[in-house]
């Protein structure tokens, strides 16, 4: 009775926590396998309408059991989980590398229209203010974990981590622990078991509450500087962010290293960069070399940009079939196709949608990236698709991974760009096939 009653209890309290912080609309929750993220799910599930996960299996040795956490926890609150196997680049703290590969997979994984959950809790806040201090970060460092930056919400920040423990274990829910959290020669770990433990023993017992309390504090001016910040037009084209060089090397400089943070997390999905990497986009504005920063950027001055780029994020889309009529995800576009048995009362506006003919249209179809060779048919001829995507303007850097929808080596239709002449309707057509590309920032 006693658990029951406690379970009632701590449940209704991090439903509570999380309510406020749930954005609306389709929500894909970031499942470790372990407690933290187990509640997160089944929080979002409680009081979400449309709500999966996503595991991400970095291919370590404690990966085989997360995956497996993650997958019963999927199984026991009914969410339909999706595994992406993902390669952790090499560099100085395996860490960071692993969390840049963590959350490039998790935004590929989601769709134009998904929000991503994460289960951070107040405890990883306080261990985030506490290590940003310990390596010397600046005002944006020790305000912590936002709760929202893009698409991505952390809604448990409110939620302690033995709270979350607790409630996965009253809940039922099969998760696992990281063996590799108890390893203290990881930095973080050692904040967590060994660093704030003496702090709250000896100085402080409400310690972790005092740095989260700090964190709240900073942010407040935090988004005072953000509102300045705001005054530069960064330009981003896929694997490429440009900041205003002259702007750059004039304003104040704790709005311009704002500025480049805010670049570099465009470019790092969330990591702000060292401050040698600031100090880097700052000398390069004022006239300064090109250089490489960490995490195979490159940062120039072209003409009146900062420019930097990835040059590690060259991608291309798997070739999928599409059974037409229907729908498919390839990399982060969402293509459908339907039927209409009557005749169309309009044609498409948009260049990411198009309508064929219902009857001569192959019953499947194959996306996938531009290839060596690739042609579109046009009025009295054909002409190379690279070419074509130039002319449309898509950046250099997209056009590997932008999608060509192809029949026996044919493209047909490159969605917001050309429709090959092939596959145009007439006066006998009887029925349409509509068929939609979309994707974030595109309609």
């Amino acid at each position: 009775m006693a658990g029951s009653r406690r379970l009632t209890r701590l449940s209704g309290d991090v439903l509570a926590h999380t309510k406020p912080h749930l954005p609306e609309g389709r929500l894909a929750v970031a499942l470790s396998g372990g407690a933290d993220s187990a509640v997160c799910a089944w929080a979002a599930h409680r009081l979400g309408d449309t709500v999966r996960a996503v595991h991400i299996d970095h291919g370590w040795p404690a990966s085989a059991a997360l995956r497996s956490a993650a997958l019963a926890v999927a199984g026991h609150l009914g969410l339909r989980l999706s595994v992406v196997e993902t390669e952790v680049g090499s560099g100085p703290s395996p860490e960071a590398q692993a969390r840049l590969a963590r959350y490039q997979a998790l935004e590929d994984e989601l769709a134009p229209d998904e929000w991503l959950l994460t289960g951070h809790t107040m405890d990883d806040q306080a261990e985030t203010v506490l290590g940003n201090l310990l390596r010397g970060a600046g005002a944006a460092g020790l305000s912590g974990i936002p709760r929202r930056r893009g698409r991505i919400v952390r809604p448990l920040l409110d939620v302690t981590r033995s709270e979350t423990r607790e409630l996965a274990a009253l809940l039922g829910l099969p998760w696992t622990d990281d063996p590799t959290n108890v390893d203290t020669a990881l930095r973080r770990n050692a904040l967590r078991r060994e660093i704030i433990p003496y702090l709250e023993t000896r100085l402080n017992p409400s310690f972790r509450a005092a740095l989260v309390r700090l964190a709240s504090a900073i942010d407040a001016d935090e988004r005072m500087f953000d509102a300045a910040v705001g005054e530069f037009s960064m330009q981003i084209d896929g694997s490429t962010v440009r900041l205003p060089a002259p702007l750059l090397a004039t304003v104040p400089d704790p709005v311009a290293v704002r500025a480049a943070r805010r670049a570099l997390r465009q470019i790092h999905h969330g990591y702000p960069g060292s401050s040698a990497d600031v100090a880097t986009v700052l000398s390069v504005a004022r006239g300064g070399r090109p250089a490489e920063l960490a995490g195979s950027v490159r940062v120039a001055r072209t003409g009146v940009w900062v420019t930097m780029e990835r040059s590690d994020l060259e991608m291309t889309l798997p070739a999928v079939p599409w059974a037409l009529p229907g729908g498919i995800e390839v990399g982060p576009w969402v293509l459908e196709a339907w039927l209409e048995e009557t005749r169309p009362v309009a044609f498409p506006l948009s260049p990411f949608v198009e309508v064929f003919d219902g009857d001569t249209m192959p019953a499947s179809v194959t996306v996938r990236s531009i290839e060596p060779g690739d042609r579109v048919a046009i009025v009295g001829g054909t002409k190379p698709l690279a070419d074509v995507l130039a002319e449309a303007q898509i950046p250099p850097t997209r056009r590997s991974d932008w999608p060509v929808v192809a029949t026996d080596g044919e493209v047909i239709w490159v969605p917001g760009v050309r429709r090959a002449h092939a596959g145009w309707v007439g006066t006998a057509t009887r029925r349409y096939l509509w068929v939609r590309a979309t994707m974030e920032g595109h309609s």
